[in-house]
């Protein structure tokens, strides 16, 4: 942190007193706007006043296209009002349920910080309006699902297994984009492999994982709608099949504002774009996740025994493959790489490089006022509103990502341990098949 130091003041005598993160809450709660994005306000509008009238049970007779977990929140805040007038009256509440959650992803982070920085910390984090946007102006409520994807991450580098799958399962009953992170929780189960001791532990895993899946659903299965939930997680994908949903990725970026009309479904070289998006997306996460997957590898040769060493690698791997899946991948949404942003902020924790964290929060920034236009600019036709700058700018993060994985991987390092482990366990392999002794204490463990 001191390079931070040498830009902001140290805030010391004020970080001793416990009231003032309260006090920074209750700052921007008065100051937090009471709109947002219309149409998702209106979503959430329609629902939780569907939920007060109808109970939570019955909400996919709403018509509703989001998974479960979000609307036991509605369901919550409606349970606080009186009638639907006062519902949709208040609507903009629910920025307070969020905001919280931003204020905990934070929180998270301060076992990285020192105590003397953490204030200031907290403070360039929150108060950074790439970060707040979400949030505080259009209403939207991905720093809830960013809170669970960073907890589950944090809680596998402690080796809290259990913890972590309950996470993640929380996260994919909140939103499906969370599928995309899947293959690094994975890698970092395979580098917690020696926690998992016989079939017994396993299976408790697994039933406490299906049991929390089946709480979640239960008011859905007894209301005998759970058909409409499974429909909203099959179906969903394709609800919006054009290039961009004002995404200023790549699609934007070759095809400017056509791409929000062109339906993805187009060919070119016999393939739809739809499906170019998901190779470049598949392969580019192959080559983004593979120095942590050798590391795993390297790690199971070696009993698991090690705690995980390399957190930059882990936050930067989380980053790039929110950035990927954005950028790459068709019918994306303006505010699909939120989740960057924390996951930056956790590699600025444990690195003291807060560069990546302000060039994603610089592009999400520019990317969703450009289409929102809360803040009533004067003029939005500059170069930092260009929508193909801010696709330039996305891009110069992932090639910034990878270049700071590769370097601090010591990838080629752990292909040469891979490769002699390998080789030591083949040669003590064969060294036991060619003694003398083998073939005769074979036969005799089998009479």
């Amino acid at each position: 942190m001191k390079s931070i130091q040498k830009t902001f003041f140290t805030f010391t005598p004020l970080e001793s007193k416990v009231v003032l993160y309260p006090f920074i809450y209750i700052a921007l709660v008065v100051l937090m706007p009471r709109n947002g994005h219309w149409g998702d306000m209106e979503c959430w509008k329609n629902w939780s006043s569907y939920i007060f009238h109808n109970g939570l049970e019955n909400i996919y007779s709403s018509g509703t296209d989001y998974p479960p977990l979000y609307h036991y929140i509605l369901s919550f805040f409606a349970s606080t009002k009186e009638n639907e007038g006062l519902i949709r009256d208040y609507i903009y509440e629910l920025k307070y349920i969020t905001l919280l959650f931003e204020f905990c992803s934070i929180f998270l982070l301060f076992k990285y910080i020192a105590k003397e920085h953490r204030l200031i910390f907290f403070i360039f984090i929150l108060l950074n309006p790439g970060f707040l946007y979400n949030n505080f102006i259009w209403g939207q409520v991905d720093g809830i699902l960013a809170f669970l994807l960073l907890a589950c991450v944090i809680s596998l580098i402690n080796r809290k297994n259990t913890i972590a799958l309950f996470l993640f399962v929380l996260a994919f009953n909140f939103k499906m984009q969370s599928i995309i992170y899947f293959p690094l929780v994975l890698f970092m189960l395979m580098y917690n492999i020696s926690d998992f001791k016989g079939i017994k532990y396993s299976l408790y895993v697994l039933l406490a994982v299906t049991a929390l899946q089946l709480l979640i659903i239960a008011p859905f299965i007894t209301s005998d709608s759970i058909d409409k939930v499974l429909d909203v997680f099959i179906n969903s994908v394709d609800k919006y099949p054009f290039l961009s949903m004002n995404a200023y990725n790549f699609w934007y970026w070759k095809f400017d504002k056509e791409s929000i009309i062109i339906i993805d479904n187009v060919t070119w070289m016999n393939v739809t774009y739809k499906s170019w998006g998901l190779l470049a997306f598949f392969l580019s996460s192959i080559a983004a996740l593979l120095p942590l997957f050798l590391i795993c590898i390297s790690n199971i040769f070696d009993k698991g025994v090690h705690s995980i060493k390399n957190l930059d690698l882990v936050f930067a791997n989380a980053a790039l493959i929110t950035i990927l899946f954005f950028f790459l991948n068709t019918q994306m949404h303006e505010r699909y790489s939120h989740y960057a942003l924390i996951f930056l902020a956790a590699y600025f924790a444990v690195t003291n490089n807060y560069f990546p964290f302000l060039l994603a929060s610089f592009a999400y920034f520019l990317n969703m006022e450009g289409v929102l236009r809360m803040l009533n600019f004067p003029n939005y036709k500059v170069l930092l509103f260009n929508p193909n700058f801010i696709a330039g700018t996305y891009f110069s993060l992932i090639l910034l990502l990878y270049y700071l994985i590769y370097k601090n991987s010591n990838f080629l390092q752990h292909v040469v341990h891979i490769k002699n482990s390998l080789l030591l366990k083949f040669n003590n392999s064969t060294a036991i098949k060619m003694n003398p002794f083998y073939e005769s204490s074979k036969n005799e463990s089998s009479k």
